[in-house]
């Protein structure tokens, strides 16, 4: 986009801005930040040749209606910050808000009593995938349920290719490695769940001498051909271009990529009712 400002001094002339259109080829815009003159074309113009890559999709506002009640289960352990919530669990209760829908906080102890205080079901029970468990249990089957992490990789990234990713899990070998990466640093806690929750889960299916390596923060490596696998986190902290950039790059190289949260739904056996609120990736999981 080609933008002329200062136009409240002076408009060019018909034949120039023909001039101008023909050089740079690009939309043409006059504009003035003094009276805003030409400044909603300006937002039009953007809107209509921005990415669509670029643009997030919804997180949960296609699943909710206003009016609607959504059950969130926010565990409250020695991993969790004190005196706040984790920004997905914050950035969802924001989505709610805006979406004109009621958000219940509570902690997984307390999920049988706080549904069966409803005089209606919820639209939705979200819960911290480590707690999915316990949640599914108290859950009445006709509810859907999802975790953070899962509405993070469909915001974020491509769930569906995530969900394809998870069939590598039952194929790894014992010469096979293993990438887990997240979009932040933090301080690891005792019984961190990218450090050693997940690998335990891994080892667990695939066995002992798996190999796991870790990258964090923006430090994502050129070469993943060596990984059979990359676990991501739900990326809360990173924008969906450079999600994308890396589901992008393991495709390039023949590595298959999944996220945390479906990781823990299949290894909990639970990953097929996690799913159940998005069909596209439900039918993905079907065909392997």
């Amino acid at each position: 986009i080609c933008v002329l400002n200062k136009c409240d001094q002076e408009i060019p002339e018909n034949l120039t801005l023909a001039r101008i259109r023909q050089t740079v080829k690009t939309p043409l815009v006059c504009t003035s930040a003094i009276n805003n003159l030409g400044i909603e074309e300006l937002r039009k113009q953007i809107i209509a040749n921005s990415n669509p890559e670029d643009i997030e999709p919804t997180l949960i506002e296609d699943l909710i209606k206003p009016g609607d009640i959504a059950v969130l289960v926010t565990p409250i352990d020695k991993s969790a910050p004190k005196g706040r919530l984790i920004l997905p669990q914050q950035q969802t209760i924001r989505a709610i808000l805006d979406s004109e829908a009621i958000a219940i906080i509570t902690k997984e102890q307390e999920l049988k009593l706080t549904l069966r205080s409803l005089n209606l079901p919820p639209a939705i029970v979200i819960t911290d995938s480590q707690a999915f468990q316990q949640v599914v249990a108290h859950t009445p089957p006709d509810v859907p349920l999802t975790s953070f992490s899962i509405l993070f990789a469909r915001q974020k990234g491509d769930l569906t290719e995530m969900v394809r990713g998870i069939k590598r899990l039952e194929q790894l070998t014992t010469k096979d490695k293993v990438l887990i990466v997240e979009g932040c640093t933090h301080h690891r806690q005792e019984d961190d769940i990218g450090k050693v929750k997940i690998p335990r889960w891994i080892r667990r299916i695939a066995g002992e001498k798996i190999e796991f390596s870790w990258a964090s923060g923006t430090r994502y490596p050129e070469d993943l051909s060596q990984y059979a696998l990359i676990v991501h986190c739900g990326a809360c902290m990173l924008n969906r271009r450079e999600m994308l950039y890396r589901m992008a790059k393991a495709r390039e190289q023949g590595v298959f990529i999944t996220n945390y949260g479906l990781l823990i739904a299949y290894v909990m056996g639970i990953l097929p009712r996690a799913l159940q609120p998005f069909p596209a990736a439900s039918l993905a999981l079907q065909t392997f």
